[in-house]
């Protein structure tokens, strides 16, 4: 069975959007995840209160142009709160505002990464008021503090049941942040809610910085897609690559550890 399977830009992180875009093309992929930030020279979002007068919504439409150039289109997109100042949320206004004009269908959120739970509760009401008036259904990452388990997930869905939460699970992150779970049951788990998957390798150990090519590490994926496969599942998979040190010092180095990854969810038969 195949699937949905996008690039997801923060893939290719110290060298850039074009060079995300570019190396996603060299791999023969069409879909990409996109990473709603400031992207010098094309999306120029502001970081600061003091240059919000400066955002120009029309940049939106250069980032298009650029897609387009490349043959690529997004359907889905990653954004990060991190500021709880109720003030300073007129910046990350913006994001959403940019993944409504794209056309984006799930937005990966993460809210004040690896912070208590209060503190993400300080702005998170303010983000699904927000996004009430949009298209994109909101997908939690798996990591903390909104996502750490599915049972911290079902805590903040039941939290906040005015708005139709969703999840995107990844098949690294639940062993990283938790000691010795049983990843395919997690994925069980938050199935009514899935919406979007981030499929990354690593040694399956608990805060084990270790994230190599897929089918070099630990990850069972076979035991995932089987997951996936029997409730047809058709929403997007994001590859979310990093590679060992070396291989991340230089462009070239990165693009040889995707090439590996694609050629294993080719041989997986899921690509």
């Amino acid at each position: 069975m195949s699937y949905q399977i996008e690039i997801f830009t923060n893939c290719y992180g110290p060298f850039g959007l074009v060079a995300a875009l570019d190396g996603t093309e060299k791999l023969g992929m069409k879909e990409i995840e996109l990473s709603v930030e400031t992207h010098p020279g094309v999306l120029d979002i502001p970081q600061k209160m003091e240059d919000l007068d400066k955002w120009d919504p029309s940049q939106v439409d250069r980032l298009k142009t650029l897609l387009s150039k490349y043959g690529l289109t997004a359907e889905s997109g990653f954004i990060f709160v991190e500021n709880t100042d109720k003030e300073a949320f007129a910046l990350d206004k913006i994001k959403f505002d940019v993944a409504q004009a794209l056309g984006l269908k799930v937005i990966n959120l993460s809210v004040t990464w690896n912070k208590p739970l209060e503190e993400a509760y300080k702005i998170f009401p303010s983000v699904l008021e927000y996004c009430e008036q949009y298209d994109f259904e909101l997908a939690l990452e798996l990591h903390p503090p909104l996502y750490d388990n599915a049972e911290v997930f079902w805590k903040v869905a039941k939290d906040f049941p005015g708005f139709p939460l969703k999840a995107n699970f990844d098949t690294a992150n639940v062993y990283y942040y938790n000691q010795d779970p049983d990843g395919p049951a997690e994925l069980e788990k938050v199935f009514e809610r899935l919406a979007h998957m981030h499929i990354k390798d690593s040694m399956c150990k608990y805060h084990d910085f270790t994230f190599p090519a897929l089918g070099e590490g630990t990850v069972p994926f076979d035991k995932y897609f089987e997951v996936c496969k029997k409730h047809n599942f058709t929403g997007p998979i994001s590859l979310e690559i990093e590679g060992h040190d070396e291989e991340q010092k230089s462009f070239a180095g990165k693009q040889d550890v995707m090439v590996r990854s694609v050629k294993y969810l080719k041989g997986l038969g899921v690509l």
